[in-house]
């Protein structure tokens, strides 16, 4: 992650008690967050909130990394010396717009147009607006309509009636990866529909992981039965669990909510929920043709499953993202929970013994593949 360059700035934002959220998030957050990151000024001033603003947003201001105050500090809460940024309460910047903005206001004050009305203002002097001596609110509502040379850079998103629903349509969309596959952007479509339902809602990334790991156990349990309609349900919920799998970080990114701690957690809950199936798989189909021995498909299936796992997290996992190469694309392609729409369609038509012993046999071979590109690129290097 690229540190912003410190500007001996401070921004000074307005919360409305009546703003609506936009993707889960008040404009005032959203801008705050993103001040922090492009601009990292001295500090953060947001107009007209209160203690419980702060405290409901509390963990997104802290992810700006810059001191943040709250209206309450009143006129002490703006620093006369201070160059001021005044943005908009009613729209936000989207991202890299404040950077951009900024390398364009290079001397004297400047201001952004857009949506019919000024987006962003910078004033060099701001004791002439009132900052230390104004009420913050006042002080945003002339620095921002006080005449500026307009500067023709930096995106912003509205926030104010329908255009909020734009803006959050916006921010979903971009949550598509450019390399998923097919079924991963069906996928995508249908989780970011469910995070969309749970973005209004009090509900953490964490939660959601919660939630997907209780039910990949369940679906585990279910695949175990000795009953093919039970197996089917398990795969149901299953297929349910990889939606889930994307709606955390999916709210996580939209809502500022992504910690290291998090991320780790949802990694681990994945690791137990796929181990939980593939333990699961050979016990059900064992179960269901109790005159068959499945003891070494099980035994295959479950040692693919673990050598594969410790492999693509020694080869790829572990190395910085940034340093993987084109081996990590295919890798993630191959080991996705992709299989599930297999194991959806077999044990719709009572086969999934057919499952078990071609991933018992591809798992390793999947794991001896993968050494081998790993001395190819080694060589090569």
């Amino acid at each position: 992650m690229i540190t912003p360059a410190k500007r001996p700035w401070q921004v000074l934002i307005a919360a409305r008690p009546d703003a609506p959220l936009v993707a889960g998030l008040p404009a005032a957050v959203r801008a705050a967050v993103r001040a922090g990151r492009e601009l990292s000024p001295e500090r953060i001033v947001i107009a007209g909130a209160d203690d419980a603003f702060m405290r409901r947003w509390t963990f997104q201001l802290r992810a700006a990394g810059v001191p943040t105050f709250i209206g309450e500090n009143g006129a002490g809460a703006l620093d006369q010396r201070l160059p001021l940024l005044a943005l908009d309460p009613d729209s936000f910047p989207d991202k890299g717009g404040l950077s951009d903005f900024a390398a364009g206001a290079t001397a004297g004050d400047a201001c952004r147009t857009l949506f019919g009305r000024p987006v962003a203002a910078l004033r060099r002097n701001p004791a002439a607006f009132g900052a230390g001596v104004a009420d913050p609110e006042n002080v945003l509502t002339q620095a921002l309509t006080a005449p500026a040379s307009e500067i023709p850079l930096g995106a912003f998103l509205d926030a104010r009636g329908p255009a909020a629903e734009r803006s959050a349509e916006t921010l979903c969309a971009r949550l598509a990866k450019d390399n998923d596959g097919y079924i991963a952007q069906f996928d995508r479509r249908l989780s970011i529909a469910i995070s969309r339902l749970l973005l209004p809602l009090p509900v953490a990334p964490n939660h959601v992981t919660t939630l997907g790991l209780g039910l990949g156990l369940l679906g585990a349990w279910w695949l175990a039965a000795p009953s093919a309609r039970l197996q089917f349900y398990g795969a149901l919920v299953l297929w349910f669990c990889c939606l889930l799998d994307g709606c955390d970080g999916e709210i996580a990114r939209l809502k500022h909510l992504s910690s290291p701690s998090g991320a780790r957690y949802d990694v681990w809950a994945d690791h137990f929920s796929h181990l939980a199936t593939f333990v699961a798989l050979p016990i059900g189909v064992a179960r269901l043709h109790p005159g068959q021995d499945w003891l070494v498909a099980g035994a295959l299936l479950v040692s693919g499953f673990l050598a594969s796992g410790f492999s693509v997290w020694y080869l790829v996992l572990r190395v910085p993202e940034d340093q993987r190469g084109p081996l990590a694309l295919t890798v993630e392609r191959i080991a996705s929970r992709d299989y599930v729409y297999l194991i959806l369609a077999l044990t719709a038509i009572g086969r999934l013994d057919w499952f078990v012993w071609a991933a018992a046999i591809g798992s390793h071979l999947f794991n001896a593949w993968l050494w081998l590109q790993a001395r190819r690129v080694l060589a090569v290097a």
